[in-house]
């Protein structure tokens, strides 16, 4: 039997079917996370477009998004972040925690987004240096892995109607470490790597939160300290690096 709906039909019926599902089936904040990385995915764009051309978005490295994506994951640490999010989510069905797990990873990418697209105007209005940038992160995320080992949170202030933003989202993962990264990527490497390895590491959040009481149940409280702490030494090195790049450049260090 051939569907009597026109293709105009069909186009209409699944904008509307959509427009529910975003306006009734998610919160405010989900809705402007969402208006936001669309205005800052097309303001990105064009202006990098403007400086790089088309061969900017063309020279995809996979190596470089792999590195990416790993360092942006390891500095977020979601995993570190599961008993506080299952701490404010522990009472609620599991579609209101998917909701809410939903809101946090477009928060996340949102604000990846943001440092992406105005971390080089907000150097050059500071008249900081990329080297200068790199040392200070080195040492921020230096100090951020030792607090990591020593079971230190990270967040300080709870706000359980704006829990998916505040402290969920910022800045228990998009912290000021995570900042001092992708500002730091986004001036190494190509832009088109650095947002494909921030949405990969947006897309690991999700998933470790999505599955947060099942990874639970199934390594236990002292796994996630374990993963917790080793996930701390590699950002530690990470860090390193970053300190030693720095003086690398200043001609300080040697290779």
């Amino acid at each position: 039997m051939v569907s009597s709906k026109t293709p105009e039909r069909r186009f209409s019926f699944i904008e509307k079917q959509l427009g529910e599902w975003i306006m009734r089936k998610h919160p405010k904040v989900f809705r402007l996370s969402l208006i936001l990385i669309t205005v800052l995915f097309l303001i990105l764009v064009s202006f990098r477009f403007s400086i790089g051309g088309v061969g900017e978005w063309i020279q995809i490295e996979p190596a470089v998004v792999l590195s990416a994506s790993i360092q942006l994951f390891t500095i977020m640490n979601p995993i570190s972040a599961i008993p506080t999010f299952l701490i404010y989510t522990g009472g609620l069905d599991g579609e209101m925690r998917s909701k809410i797990t939903s809101t946090i990873a477009l928060m996340v990418m949102a604000l990846l987004l943001t440092f992406s697209l105005f971390g080089t105007i907000i150097l050059s209005a500071l008249n900081v240096s990329i080297s200068s940038f790199r040392l200070g992160g080195g040492v921020l995320l230096i100090v951020l892995a030792i607090d990591m080992l020593g079971g230190m949170s990270r967040s300080k202030t709870i706000d359980t109607s704006q829990v998916a933003v505040v402290p969920l989202a910022t800045p228990l993962l998009v912290g000021p470490g995570t900042m001092t990264t992708v500002m730091v990527l986004s001036n190494s490497y190509t832009i088109v790597n650095v947002l494909l390895g921030a949405l990969i590491a947006t897309l690991g959040v999700y998933i470790t939160l999505r599955f947060a009481p099942v990874l639970v149940s199934a390594i236990g409280s002292n796994g996630i300290q374990a993963i917790s702490r080793i996930m701390a030494v590699i950002l530690a090195a990470v860090a390193s690096q970053m300190i030693h790049s720095a003086l690398l450049e200043w001609g300080i260090a040697r290779a």
